[in-house]
């Protein structure tokens, strides 16, 4: 005889994917000639459960390496970037408890640069990241549980089998073959 019980459980009851894009200006201290190279490091970030899905806050330093003085040298611009977003989530799970629910984001894409313009002696560039949310919560599954198993002893199974075994070894065997 079957019957059905049901199991409160941790789950993922929501998930969500998004792919940020966002566009900051960088003053510099010189004439911009041209753009040599630009860095995104030292990348922070967190995340909270909010009524629209989760909200990911985070920020990092962007380092752009240019030149000026009609392409003779070169300087290090040096920016911290902060951002806040939201991630909207699809529920899995139809019901779930709402209070202690923990969040996992994992950057599918860290943040880099995707684009960089050089405009009115500011330059512009363009990051690009992308998140994947999770929302675990408590819900119920329900399982079906089985007639019960028959509790065998094994230590008395394993020592009938190797009595049966031993009975059946003939010692004599090696010496019989060489002669």
């Amino acid at each position: 005889m079957n019957e059905i019980r049901e199991i409160v459980t941790k789950a993922i009851v929501e998930k969500g994917k998004k792919t940020i894009r966002f566009v900051e200006r960088i003053r510099t201290t010189n004439p911009v000639e041209s753009v040599l190279g630009c860095w995104v490091l030292n990348h922070n970030f967190e995340a909270d459960k909010n009524r629209n899905g989760v909200e990911v806050s985070g920020n990092f330093e962007v380092n752009i390496w240019y030149s000026y003085d009609n392409n003779t040298r070169t300087d290090i611009a040096k920016q911290i970037v902060s951002y806040q977003q939201d991630v909207k989530t699809k529920r899995k799970v139809s019901e779930y408890s709402e209070d202690n629910n923990d969040v996992i984001v994992k950057m599918i894409q860290p943040p880099v640069c995707s684009d960089v313009k050089i405009i009115d002696n500011t330059i512009e560039i363009e990051v690009l990241l992308e998140v994947a949310a999770e929302v675990i919560g408590e819900t119920k599954i329900r399982v079906s549980v089985l007639d019960p198993i028959p509790n065998f002893d094994a230590d008395d199974n394993e020592s009938d089998a190797d009595d049966e075994i031993d009975e059946q070894i003939n010692e004599q065997f090696l010496k019989e073959k060489m002669f």
